[in-house]
């Protein structure tokens, strides 16, 4: 396997622990607690090789949650405690955070095409109807379908042109959500973080623009809950990815940024 990060936790000064900052301090013997993230050898070179085929030279891989929080989470809400979700097309991932750092990640198998392949078993359409069917209306929250709305599906080789019901594919999109923040709560609780996230639950990821979603996340972990916005650490035509969808992207773009800053080398297109 290959190291991404040594993330420090904690220090021990001689015989005294618990320490988070210990420069200015005077000791004889200095140890740190770390968070080790590693990545399989494979899945490393693939990624770049695939990148220089591109035209491109990697300086640095970065985990996915670690760049979209540098783009959604304040230093407010990792010091109280947060937890980060990640809603992607192939997974869920979760990373935790508390007294500052990053203390736990995990993820969950099931993405936003889990739902996509659970509304075409549904509603019996294509994939490609499916996924248009849920960006421009799906919901994730089944009590907010007060009047059952009839939507037009597209016409196939086999079928003319259907209306379906949005309440059915409401709940096809709750059930499966819902699994998905079941997991991720079970594994909150095993990481040993239940009642330390002061600061709520921030999601990101093009999951995070499901309409609903933020009531059903509020309802699995009854805390407080946002949808993460890149843009407000950003200049520019921030507007253009004032989206969930972009946290990760525009993370990666401040992690750059931040090597940069502290004399990094960022390698440029050849």
């Amino acid at each position: 396997r290959e190291l991404l990060h040594a993330i420090p936790q904690e220090y021990r000064v001689d015989k005294a622990d618990g320490i988070r900052d210990p420069i200015g301090m005077i000791g004889t013997r200095l140890e740190t607690e770390m968070y080790l993230v590693t990545i399989g050898s494979s899945p490393a070179m693939n990624l770049r090789k695939s990148i220089e085929r591109a035209g491109y030279k990697v300086k640095e891989l970065v985990l996915e949650p670690l760049a979209s929080a540098l783009a959604v989470l304040s230093e407010e809400e990792k010091e109280l405690g947060v937890a980060l979700i990640e809603l992607g097309a192939g997974s869920t991932d979760l990373a935790l955070f508390h007294e500052g750092k990053i203390r736990h990640l995990g993820t969950i198998p099931y993405g936003g095409n889990a739902v996509t392949s659970d509304i075409v078993q549904g509603l019996g359409v294509t994939q490609n109807d499916a996924e248009q069917l849920k960006e421009a209306y799906g919901c994730a929250y089944e009590p907010l379908m007060t009047v059952d709305q009839l939507i037009a599906v597209p016409a196939t080789a086999t079928h003319g042109e259907r209306h379906l019901s949005r309440e059915l594919m409401t709940h096809i999109i709750h059930q499966r959500m819902d699994e998905i923040f079941d997991k991720v709560q079970r594994e909150i609780q095993t990481a040993g973080f239940t009642g330390k996230l002061n600061a709520g639950i921030v999601l990101s990821g093009g999951g995070a623009s499901l309409e609903g979603i933020t009531d059903l996340a509020a309802d699995v972990f009854g805390l407080g809950v946002r949808v993460g916005m890149p843009g407000d650490k950003l200049g520019g035509l921030v507007e253009t990815v004032a989206d969930p969808r972009f946290a990760t992207v525009a993370g990666l773009a401040l992690y750059g940024a931040h090597r940069v800053a502290l004399g990094g080398v960022v390698a440029r297109r050849t």
